[in-house]
């Protein structure tokens, strides 16, 4: 953020004087070292100039940028007598003069702060007779690397023209961070009318002096090229789509910029200045009023309403028991549309780290409408004094961790907690990611759990518990929590042979599962039927509907054939689309909604989608097909637009509900696609720059209910699903707002895999709302791994959803073509179109095709259990053949030999993913009466097929 400050620091600059006399005798020395005898302690000053040296390379001065020359001048110098550092041959403006060792013998801890001076002169046979020069801090050795982070500087507040008339002083005021720096630098900066290079620039007597922190601290957005560059921050879903600085709205006289924000639909959508408290004081005690200017913009339908200031003092995500600090019951404000409001909060810096501030928008009466467009301008952190009362903590305690072979078990209920000393966690979910079978006895109060061939019990209230018969004492009594079994953490070590640790400080629990190398098939244990794997289809199939024929047959047998390296794909997912055909941009133009406006309606759409699916089922005729809204059309909703959110409204439920009875009869019956599955809204959570609409829980039940009942009279046999959430923990929050009567209309519960780290089927199981499971769409995040680590995460997460009994696995995108080789979509499908016109096959369409081309829609999961947390195991069978399939994705770097117990055909045919291959047949392994060893390779997905 480019910020105006109310600085005082020329008197500070005085401090250095004094060892002036020094300074020329010595060149180059810290105050502290000159007041005692050079003994290297922390000093307030250090000055450098040039008079000693006889020789450039005694400067230890060093360039970057490209080659200039550097030589001593003593011709031109700075005061009576000197010398001063000549740079010519400068043909860039970035050729820059590093000083590499300015900082030495200061105190460089956090929070110091310095003003940098260095004088300046071009020199007199220089071509070009003026320019603007600037300083920057170092902040890595030699010449950056991808991770190392950018010179710190302000060149568009501390940008000084520089002649040949005189000497002038560049500045730079710097706070430190903490982190190492290595110097100094100079350079040039085209500005207004002087952009041409300097080719001869003389330098001289470079200070750096610790001053004081201001006392006040003027934020403004008038130097910023963006909100971006300004360093704002959004939270409560504020949409970015509609920030923007803006030139013709601002506080005061003079001009210049204020931050625009549109899109506000809700009270708690927040602004964040991140870099409010940046180079202040903020020892525990210092008082601050902190203010800012704020206007309704004239495009707001609400013309009035109550903003409030808090400062941000937690790092995370704010919950309903945790928020920013605020006064809002004393210190909110009216902001209109006549004029230029004042938003005020008095703050007592307290111990907690600070962050920035925020200000958003909170109801009273009369005034509870939401201010759609609102600017904010001037914001003004000024230090008022100080106190010896210190504000207590307000960052929650930290809460207990349990991490199960290097991941993060989540806790909906009965969370881990410490007992005098003994770390205690729950049972059932931290043995269940330890993939254990866990029984409960609620008569008893006895849970049994079983892995490896080894059975623990243990009951609550007792002092031992008995693994493999044998009696094991505990660290401490186990009890109840929330209804569930919390054990000792040691007790993980008995029962499953895991190796436990516990961090008391970090208040950590660490497992690693003991690795045994044994994969169990039991195919007497049948589990839940499979529907198929699959992705979307969506707008970028018309890329591939409109590329070469041949390349385009072969990228569609790859994705539905049924030999070599094809994949054998059986379900594809369309958009049920929202957009009008004269929709500006051409791409959603191109998604096209059946029923433009009410009573109109129009099937000559979806062209590309439709070609799709045809060239799908003459592949595979038995070809299944799911559908998802994005958006119903926009006529239908508050907001008037098919993107960014916005609510279905009540009066058009029926409506909506007619809307997808016909897509649905449409596709199924007049275009003969077999759709099985009907989602009512993709995302509900997720207000988008994209077709997008939010529901909440019970406005989700009434619409659902709505179509159940269109879909009931009318007899048509597509099973309806919701709520879709983006990640688990939005579908469960949903499902748990729902009537339950609407959820029980569902036919299945569909949901999104995102965020998996933190939302994974182990942590938010949904077989508790007994309803059938579809997994509808999971991307990974940037970079999109496009070999076989991202192979390996999509085969891990297709055995981790039909082990918690889902039936589907459909990834996102079949096909995706980027507008630029930059984007972040280039690799999120599992085919790329390429800008030049070719394309990439991912590596993760060939691990889907690991399970899809031998386990089939109609066959049915199996227990299959491995004891090398590194190997994941699926298997499933036909159960009118008999015949069995088994998956197995080793994520080890290493080769691991297993024993494959329960295959009960006299040979498997084995196919195989790895680096080198696309699941290449392997050949015919005999599997010697039901139990073999095989060695899987190194990070490869392997299928044995009876």
């Amino acid at each position: 953020m480019n910020q105006a400050w109310k600085r005082q620091y020329a008197h500070y600059l005085r401090i250095s004087l004094v060892f002036g006399l020094l300074l020329q005798t010595f060149g180059f020395v810290s105050a502290a070292e000159a007041e005692e005898g050079g003994s290297g302690s922390s000093a307030p000053a250090v000055s450098i100039t040039f008079d000693v040296y006889s020789d450039i390379s005694e400067a230890n001065l060093a360039l970057g940028g490209g080659s200039s020359v550097l030589s001593l001048d003593s011709a031109v110098y700075r005061g009576d007598t000197g010398k001063s550092v000549k740079i010519s041959g400068r043909t860039q403006l970035y050729n820059r003069v590093k000083i590499p060792h300015a900082f030495d013998g200061l105190d460089m801890q956090a929070g110091k702060h310095y003003n940098i001076s260095m004088w300046a002169k071009v020199g007199a046979g220089s071509s070009v007779t003026n320019g603007y020069f600037y300083l920057s801090v170092v902040t890595y050795p030699g010449t950056r690397g991808p991770s190392d982070p950018p010179y710190y500087s302000d060149s568009a507040n501390y940008k000084f023209l520089v002649g040949q008339d005189g000497w002038t002083k560049i500045t730079l005021p710097y706070m430190t961070t903490g982190s190492t720096v290595y110097g100094i630098a100079v350079e040039q900066i085209a500005s207004g009318s002087w952009t041409g290079t300097v080719p001869v620039l003389n330098i001289d007597d470079v200070e750096i002096v610790e001053v004081p922190p201001p006392t006040s601290k003027l934020i403004t957005f008038d130097n910023a090229a963006s909100w971006q560059q300004a360093n704002i921050g959004v939270g409560g879903g504020q949409p970015t789509w509609n920030l923007s600085l803006d030139n013709t709205v601002v506080h005061g006289v003079y001009g210049g910029k204020s931050l625009h924000v549109g899109g506000r639909t809700q009270l708690f959508h927040r602004i964040k200045i991140n870099d409010a408290f940046t180079g202040l004081d903020v020892t525990p005690g210092t008082q601050y009023d902190v203010s800012l200017y704020a206007r309704v913009g004239a495009a707001s339908p609400v013309k009035a309403g109550y903003f409030f200031i808090s400062v941000i003092d937690i790092d995370g995500t704010l919950s309903g028991s945790i928020s920013y600090y605020n006064d809002r019951a004393n210190y909110r404000t009216l902001v209109t549309d006549q004029d230029w409001i004042k938003i005020t909060l008095p703050y007592t810096v307290g111990v907690d780290p600070l962050y920035g501030i925020a200000v958003e928008q909170m109801s009273l009466p009369g005034y509870a409408g939401v201010v759609g467009d609102v600017y904010f301008d001037d914001v003004e952190l000024v230090k008022t004094g100080f106190t010896t009362e210190i504000p207590p903590s307000r960052i929650p305690p930290k809460e207990m961790q349990i991490v199960v072979d290097d991941k993060p078990v989540v806790f909906l209920n009965a969370k881990p907690e410490v007992k005098n000393d003994i770390p205690f966690l729950q049972l059932p979910k931290t043995f269940s990611a330890l993939r254990a079978d866990v029984t409960w006895d609620a008569l008893t109060q006895t849970a049994t759990a079983v892995k490896n061939g080894r059975t623990s019990a243990i009951a609550a209230g007792e002092s031992s518990a008995q693994v493999n018969g044998a009696t094991v004492a505990l660290d401490a009594p186990p009890y109840l929590k929330d209804g569930v079994l919390m054990v000792p953490a040691s007790f993980v070590a008995d029962a499953l042979e895991a190796t436990v640790s516990w961090d008391a400080e970090q208040k950590v629990v660490t497992i690693e599962s003991k690795k045994v190398n044994v994969i169990e098939v039991d195919t007497s244990e049948v589990q839940q039927e499979i529907w198929g794997f699959g992705a979307t289809a969506n707008g970028p199939v018309h890329d591939l509907m409109n590329i070469d024929t041949p390349t385009r047959q072969m990228l569609l047998d790859l994705l539905f054939g049924m030999e070599d390296d094809q994949a054998g794909l059986s379900i594809v997912r369309l958009e049920v689309n929202p957009f009008k055909k004269d929709d500006p941009d051409p791409g959603n133009a191109l998604q096209a909604t059946i029923l433009p406006a009410p009573g109109v309606w129009d099937f000559d759409t979806d062209q590309h989608q439709r070609w799709f699916a045809d060239e799908a089922v003459s592949r595979y005729p038995s070809m299944r097909f799911a559908a998802s809204v994005w958006s119903p059309p926009a006529w239908m909703k508050d907001n008037g637009s098919e993107i960014r959110g916005g609510h279905l409204k009540p009066e058009h439920y029926d409506d909506f509900a007619e809307y997808l009875l016909t897509w649905a009869k449409t596709y199924k019956e007049d275009y003969g696609y077999d759709l099985r599955w009907l989602s009512i809204q993709n995302e509900p959570e997720a207000l988008m720059d994209y077709a997008s609409a939010i529901y909440t829980g019970q406005e989700l039940s009434s619409v659902v209910s709505a179509v159940y009942d269109a879909f009931e009279t009318d007899g048509i046999d597509v099973g309806l699903g919701a709520p879709e959430g983006g990640h688990l923990g939005s579908t469960w929050k949903l499902l748990n707002q729902m009537d339950p009567a609407a959820v029980q209309k569902l036919d299945y519960i569909g949901t999104h895999f995102y965020t998996w780290n933190t939302y994974d089927a182990y942590n938010y199981d949904l077989r508790s709302f007994n309803k059938p499971l579809f997994m509808m769409e999971y991307s990974m995040q940037p970079p999109n791994d496009p070999l076989m680590n991202g192979a390996i995460e999509v085969a891990d997460q297709i055995n981790a959803a039909l082990e918690q009994g889902y039936s589907s696995y459909l990834y996102w995108l079949f096909v995706t073509k980027p507008t630029a080789e930059t984007s972040s979509s280039r690799r999120e499908a599992l085919v790329n179109l390429t800008l030049d016109g070719n394309y990439v096959v991912n590596k993760r369409l060939y691990a889907m095709g690991q399970f899809s081309r031998f386990i089939r829609p109609g066959d049915y999961n199996l227990k299959a259990e491995s004891g090398n947390s590194n190997v994941t195991v699926t298997a499933a069978k036909n159960t009118t053949t008999g015949k069995a399939v088994l998956v197995a994705a080793n994520r080890s770097t290493e080769p691991v030999t297993v024993t494959i117990n329960g295959m009960s055909g006299p040979a498997v045919s084995v196919y195989r993913t790895s680096d080198t291959e696309n699941i290449a047949s392997i050949g015919s392994y005999a599997t010697g009466g039901g139990s073999f060893t095989y060695t899987l390779a190194p990070k490869s997905v392997t299928t044995f097929v009876e």
